[in-house]
């Protein structure tokens, strides 16, 4: 901050002796070699426009090498801006949660200061996120109701993910927003109406329609990521239910599947298993 101000007030000068100087130049009547006062002010001037320059040269190189040590750390600030706004906005669940900024730049400073020191800079900004993104959870869970934490981790976990890109934009519009408008006359036909909702199938369709990418990030032949981007992750879904769970009812896989009470860890009837991420 120091050195932010002491650049202002230098810069600040050098305005003002331009000024003074063309200020006296104008006034000036005759020939200006005559005058001893403006010849005076001039080199004064002038020295101390070289010291101011030389102290400005300076600053912007120590503030360049200050950015550059500061911008190794960008990935843990980062995480504390994405944790900071998700606690910001769990005054819209309850207006009784209420965070200063300044208690919560305290508490990320502490964790700072609290977390494992090492001269690896890698492994000393995983220690950081790490610890930071736990201490504060903690502490945060402390004051929410019961029926909120799950919410909480949940959101931070989102954003995190968001950040990263590992939940894509559209992704995450057709989870919290659901499909909007549709046109129901250009869809499959609905196999089985009395246990999937017509807004359901809604979902259903427009997720295998509009979820497609131009791309994937799928390695073939490689271990996959759990949160990796299959080009059409739910290709076939529709039809799938269509063939399975229209024409077997209750004992086709997918009827199994929707009754199942451990549907998360259960895998997905057919190639969706294969192609879907843990998000998706």
């Amino acid at each position: 901050v120091q050195l932010l101000l002491q650049m202002a007030e230098d810069k600040r000068q050098l305005q003002q002796l331009e000024a003074k100087i063309l200020q006296m130049l104008s006034e000036s009547e005759g020939n200006i070699l005559d005058d001893e006062v403006l010849i005076n002010t001039l080199s004064e001037s002038k020295l101390t426009a070289i010291a101011i320059g030389e102290r400005v040269a300076e600053a912007e190189i120590t503030e360049q090498d200050i950015n550059e040590a500061r911008s190794r750390y960008l990935s843990v600030a980062t995480r504390g801006s994405i944790i900071y706004f998700v606690i910001a906005d769990l005054g819209g669940v309850d207006p009784m949660y209420q965070y200063s900024l300044g208690y919560y730049t305290a508490l990320f400073n502490r964790c700072i200061a609290d977390s494992q020191k090492t001269s690896d800079l890698e492994v000393r900004l995983r220690n950081i996120i790490d610890y930071a993104t736990q201490v504060i959870y903690e502490n945060i869970c402390r004051g929410l109701f019961e029926k909120d934490k799950l919410l909480f981790s949940s959101s931070v976990c989102f954003q995190i993910l968001r950040n990263a890109g590992k939940i894509r934009d559209d992704e995450w519009n057709m989870f919290v927003r659901g499909p909007g408008a549709v046109d129901r006359a250009s869809m499959p036909p609905n196999p089985h109406p009395d246990n999937i909702p017509a807004p359901m199938w809604d979902i259903i369709c427009a997720t295998e329609a509009r979820l497609v990418y131009d791309h994937t990030d799928v390695v073939e032949g490689e271990p996959r990521d759990p949160l990796s981007h299959d080009a059409a992750p739910f290709k076939g879904l529709a039809a799938s239910l269509q063939t399975d769970y229209g024409g077997n009812g209750v004992e086709s896989p997918w009827a199994t599947w929707m009754l199942s009470s451990s549907v998360m860890s259960e895998p997905l009837p057919g190639a969706l298993n294969d192609t879907v991420n843990f998000f998706q």
